[in-house]
Formats: structure tokens, C-alpha cells, sequence
């Protein structure tokens, strides 16, 4: 028997550690829930897990992301639904104007109107905004720039290839235009004088200041520039749809003279740099539009001596079309998995909606002619934008499935089977309370020893 070393005291307490540590891991991983709770416990597990909580973080708020897309894209589709209510008015009333069972106090009245919903669509434009984001105004649309202020680009989907592309004008637009004269010296009777459809009366005693008055204002009806200085009318739009038509009573032929008499051309131009086999090329007056795959749209508005002043056969514009400017929805957890949201730029100058004037009939026409592309052009653009919406939601309805399988993956490696874990910590209290009973008793029994020196 030996006193200075007491083996089976060592032994008990060595057992008593283990099953102690033991115990207080099973109380660690119940009271956490989770079985790795240090780097000790599964260093590969703790890593792995680690990179999946990274993984969900990013998905919840991808998540999120998605559904603030969502909520912009409404809207700006709501706006869009109010643009597209004012043009279908608008179009009401041209059909109305463009009927002569109206006189032209009720065109003017129309046309009052007609400007009142066309101020509308340039508010709703500059004021529908997203977290102070505006919406309509082009900052979310592909950008485009151009070296001169007269071209433009109303469309620009993200499937432009960014890049140059170019028009060049071989010809100027012009307007309708003639000289007139009179000689209030020569009525005797009463009469009529008709431009374009608008009507003024020339009566026995009205002096030179009289006719100049009411021709001015007959100008106006008409849609017409008068210039008193030289004598010349002309239209204030350009192309070849622009004339000058005009009747006066037999009693007037010598007081009203018209002469030089000379109608619009439209200006002509050829497809320049960039442009594929499928863009079309038209001219409407002094624009000259070109429309290509993607919804591009690029529009030169042309001055009437542009090519004539330059002293060249022709002159060239270039519209450079750039990826900067689209709302980018971050899609993902990762880099790159974004979706690129283009939100054209709508209002009354990217409508083509400009000057439209329904004073008189071929105005009104012309006008229904220009609401029909700008209902167009407001329904491709919710189109894309539900195509956008659907694509989000969608994207939605991915991540929440996707976080759910990670979460699953990483509640498999992390967490603990409470079942296990009781098991185990109640086989390791057992163990503990026998070591610590043993111990206690190896601890007594170097104490026999003192019997034997009595």
C-alpha cells in the first residue's frame, strides 16, 4: 500500500474531468440549441455555416430589394395609366375638333382644354417620384447624349447596344409660306377672306390698321406667322403636309392679293453609323425619326437652312447611346445578379405631342394622328414595365424558396438533435455523480494505512 501516490485517485478524477467536460458540452449545445458553438466543436462546419448565414443575410435582403422594385414599378405604372387616360381625352377631343360642325370658337375652346392635359402629362412626368427617385423624367432611362441640342432619343430599351449612331440630313424641311398685300382703299362692299379654314370679314370703312388687325387674328386661328413688316404668312410647322389654301369673296379681289404661293417640304436624310438592317427611317416636316430593334427611337429637328448654310452636301448627327442611367435591382446575394430596369422618359416633347394645335380641321387630324403613336409609345412602356413586375415577383418567390433550402442545409450542420443531446447528458450526469462517488471513496483509502501503524 502507498501513501505519496494514490493511483486510484488519479484514475477517478481523470474520469471525473472527462465525463464533467462531457457534461458541460451536452448543457452547452441544450441550452444553445446548437451543436457547434465554438470553432472547437467543428471548425469545417463552423466555416461552411458561416458562409451560408452570409448567404441568407443577402437573400432576405435581395428579397427585400425585389419587393421596393416592385413597389417602384407600380408607380411609375400608375402614372402611366393616368398619361395614358389624359391621351385617350385628348384624342376626344381632337375627333371632336376635327368635325367643321364646330366653329371656331369652339376649337379654341377645345384647344384650351387641349393644353390643360397636355401641362398635366409634363407634371405627372417631373412629379411621380420614388423615395425622392423621380421616375418619369429619364433619370431611370438609358442615357443618351448628342453633340447638338436638336437630337434627341425618346427610347432606349436594354437592348440598344450602347454605341454612336448617326443621321445625315441631305435636305432641309421647309414651311408653307406666301405674300400677301392689301388696299383698304378699294372695298366698296362687304366680303369674306378664308386661309386654311379660318374666316375673317372685310367690311366698307375698315382702314389699313383695321385689316392688319383682323388679318393678325385670322393668323392666329389658322395656326399661321404673320410678318406685317414684309407681307409674309407662313405655317409655323414644316413638311409637306403644311400648305396655304385660301378663298376671297369676288368683292374683294382687289383689296386682298396673295402670291408666291409655296407649300412645305420635308426634309431628307439616310441612315448613318450603327443602325442594323432593321431600323426604318421617316420624316414628318423637319424631323427626320429613326425607329430600330429595342424600341430605339432617335429624333433630329432641323432647321430650315441647316444644310443650305453649311455649304456641304449634307450634314451629319450623331446620338451616343451609354449604359449609365437604368435603376439596377440587386437580385441576389452575389455580385452580378442584379436586373438592369429601364423606365423611359415620358412627356409631351418624348410623346411627339408638341404645338398641337386643333383650331383647325387638318390640325385636329394631325392631332389624332400623333395621339394614336403617343398611345402607343405609353403602352410599350407597360408593357415593359409589367414584364419587369413579373419578372420581380418572380425573382420574389426564388429567393424565398432558395433561403429556405439553405436555411435547411445550415440548420443541418449547426444544430442540435435535442434528443442526442439529452441522451448524452443524462449517460454524462450519471457518469459524473459514479466518478465523484468513486473518487471520495479512492480518496479514503490511503487512511487504512494508519491501522497498520497502531
Amino acid at each position: 500500500m502507498r501513501v505519496n501516490c494514490n493511483i486510484s485517485s488519479i484514475i477517478a478524477n481523470n474520469n471525473l474531468a472527462v465525463s464533467q467536460s462531457k457534461l458541460d458540452k451536452a448543457l452547452e449545445r441544450l441550452s444553445s440549441g446548437l451543436k457547434i458553438n465554438s470553432a472547437e466543436d467543428d471548425a469545417a462546419g463552423l466555416a461552411i455555416a458561416n458562409k451560408m448565414h452570409t448567404q441568407i443575410k443577402g437573400l432576405e435582403q435581395a428579397n427585400k430589394n425585389s419587393s421596393d422594385g416592385i413597389s417602384v414599378i407600380q408607380t411609375a405604372e400608375s402614372a402611366l395609366s393616368e398619361t395614358q387616360s389624359i391621351l385617350q381625352r385628348i384624342n376626344e377631343l381632337a375627333v371632336q375638333a376635327a368635325s367643321d360642325t364646330n366653329g371656331l370658337s369652339d376649337r379654341k375652346a377645345i384647344q384650351s382644354e387641349i393644353d390643360q392635359l397636355t401641362q398635366e402629362i409634363d407634371r405627372i412626368s417631373t412629379s411621380t417620384e420614388f423615395n425622392t427617385m423621380s421616375l418619369l423624367d429619364g433619370t431611370l432611362s438609358r442615357r443618351c447624349y448628342s453633340d447638338t441640342d436638336n437630337v434627341s432619343a425618346y427610347y432606349v430599351s436594354s437592348a440598344v447596344n450602347a454605341g454612336d449612331y448617326s443621321i445625315e440630313v441631305t435636305a432641309d424641311a421647309t414651311k408653307a409660306s406666301a405674300n400677301v398685300t392689301f388696299n383698304a382703299g378699294a372695298i366698296t362692299e362687304e366680303g369674306t377672306i378664308e386661309i386654311n379654314g379660318a374666316l375673317m370679314t372685310v367690311e366698307p370703312g375698315d382702314t389699313v390698321a383695321t385689316l392688319m388687325n383682323k388679318f393678325t387674328e385670322l393668323c392666329d386661328s389658322a395656326n399661321l406667322e404673320y410678318d406685317a413688316a414684309t407681307g409674309k404668312i407662313s405655317t409655323y410647322e414644316y413638311g409637306i403636309t403644311q400648305k396655304i389654301e385660301y378663298k376671297v369673296s369676288d368683292s374683294l379681289q382687289g383689296v386682298f392679293g396673295i402670291s408666291n404661293i409655296q407649300p412645305g417640304t420635308d426634309a431628307e436624310a439616310v441612315l448613318g453609323n450603327g443602325f442594323g438592317s432593321t431600323a426604318t427611317l421617316t420624316t414628318d416636316g423637319r424631323y427626320v425619326t429613326v425607329k430600330d430593334f429595342g424600341g430605339f427611337e432617335m429624333t433630329v429637328e432641323l432647321g430650315e437652312s441647316l444644310v443650305a448654310d453649311s455649304g456641304q452636301a449634307s450634314v451629319e448627327f450623331t446620338q451616343k447611346v451609354t449604359d449609365m442611367g437604368t435603376m439596377t435591382v440587386q437580385l441576389g446575394a452575389n455580385e452580378g445578379q442584379v436586373l438592369e430596369v429601364d423606365i423611359p422618359e415620358i412627356n409631351v416633347h418624348t410623346l411627339g405631342l408638341d404645338n398641337i394645335n386643333v383650331c383647325t380641321q387638318q390640325g385636329a387630324s394631325e392631332t389624332i394622328s400623333k395621339i394614336a403613336d403617343a398611345v402607343n409609345k405609353v403602352s410599350s412602356a407597360r408593357s415593359t414595365l409589367g414584364a419587369y413586375q413579373n419578372r420581380l415577383e418572380s425573382a420574389v418567390e426564388h429567393l424565398a424558396s432558395y433561403k429556405e433550402d439553405i436555411t435547411s442545409a445550415v440548420s443541418g450542420i449547426e444544430d442540435s438533435d435535442m434528443a442526442d443531446e439529452m441522451t448524452e447528458y443524462t449517460q454524462q450526469n450519471v457518469i459524473t455523480q459514479a466518478a465523484t462517488s468513486m473518487l471520495a471513496q479512492a480518496n479514503e483509502r490511503p487512511q487504512s494505512v494508519l491501522q497498520l501503524l497502531q
